[in-house]
């Protein structure tokens, strides 16, 4: 039997063309917030998505010649001539960046969730710390579950910020998307223009070069004191990795490099009793020996704290406390700190 034209199926759903969106098995990257038809051709390519972005009891409409019928999702026919999905709610579009929007932009419009419409791009910023944080720990501990969570509560804080900038007129999300994509594509012109990429030193110079005409281009002249080598080190950074961007963005900026080496400045303010000076200097040694002074100190608490828990182990098995443990083994919790040494 003849398929029917898609004027007859536009007919039997009462719906012009313009209303929806064809599926494409090219591209099934689709909105499902708007009405999704699909085609008979297409159902066996189209199934296993419109399972993935559609609940299984969402109704959707079934073309049978000039009958409609409906059916669940789950229950889709095959012996049809066509298939309406119904546009979602942002709610319901749960694998759409779309979906998560419009759920942000509900809970802080005027008729929104009350706690959500008294945020602020200042009160929200310890949560968004925190959830970054929480992170970059399922990072460290190889979490990927963790992981896929914790991106999402992130993602999740940008959309609040942008709803947020959105609501005051500030911006929105489509400035903010435009800003970062032009950036990268920008400052790649190695892989979407006809550069070639060089060495590490070429890249990194290249970028250097892009930035300064970015400036210049805002009008922002090299010599301008508006804009200072260090100004664009964040201060809510981790102390010591502000530290170490500090002193390589001030070097890099014309600064002399230090009159003596950084060992001795760590020794010098150890007998000074100056604790900051002793941890400047230590931020420095291990950024003149190509460490990441954070990633070390992170490595070397996790070293002890593994230790200590072995010793609470050792305590809890033996039914004791942990000071009845012999010295040996507290000892041995303080050494745990120093990193092995390569035989």
């Amino acid at each position: 039997m003849a398929t029917p034209s898609l004027d007859a199926i536009s007919t039997a759903l009462v719906l012009p063309h313009y209303a929806v969106q064809a599926f494409d098995p090219a591209h099934l990257a689709f909105d499902a917030q708007r009405p999704l038809l699909v085609l008979a051709p297409q159902f066996e390519s189209a199934r296993p998505e419109v399972r993935r972005r559609y609940p299984a009891s969402k109704l959707a409409q079934v073309v049978h010649g000039s009958q409609v019928t409906e059916s669940p999702v789950a229950a889709l026919p095959f012996d049809a001539d066509a298939w309406l999905l119904p546009a979602l709610a942002p709610e319901e579009d749960l694998r759409a960046l779309a979906g998560l929007r419009g759920v942000m932009e509900r809970l802080f419009a005027p008729d929104g969730c009350p706690w959500d419409r008294e945020q602020t791009h200042e009160s929200l910023r310890r949560y968004l710390l925190e959830e970054t944080y929480e992170l970059v720990d399922a990072i460290d501990r190889g979490n990927l579950d963790g992981l896929r969570e914790e991106i999402g509560d992130v993602l999740a804080h940008m959309f609040m910020q942008t709803a947020l900038a959105q609501r005051a007129g500030t911006f929105t999300l489509e400035d903010v998307l435009e800003y970062a994509t032009a950036k990268f594509v920008r400052r790649h012109p190695h892989v979407f223009g006809e550069e070639e990429a060089g060495s590490m030193e070429a890249l990194l110079d290249r970028w250097e070069s892009i930035k300064r005409a970015e400036r210049a281009e805002k009008g922002v002249a090299e010599d301008a004191p508006v804009e200072g080598a260090l100004d664009s080190v964040p201060l809510a950074a981790p102390a010591l990795v502000r530290t170490q961007s500090l002193i390589g963005r001030a070097l890099r900026g014309g600064l002399a490099p230090a009159p003596g080496d950084a060992t001795a400045a760590a020794r010098a303010a150890l007998q000074a009793g100056d604790i900051g000076a002793l941890l400047f200097a230590t931020a420095r040694l291990a950024r003149e020996s190509g460490i990441d002074a954070e990633e070390a100190l992170r490595l070397a608490g996790e070293r002890f704290a593994a230790q200590f828990r072995a010793l609470e182990g050792m305590a809890r098995s033996a039914g004791a406390t942990l000071g009845d443990q012999d010295t040996v083994s507290h000892d041995a919790v303080w050494g745990a700190v120093s990193a092995p040494v390569a035989q």
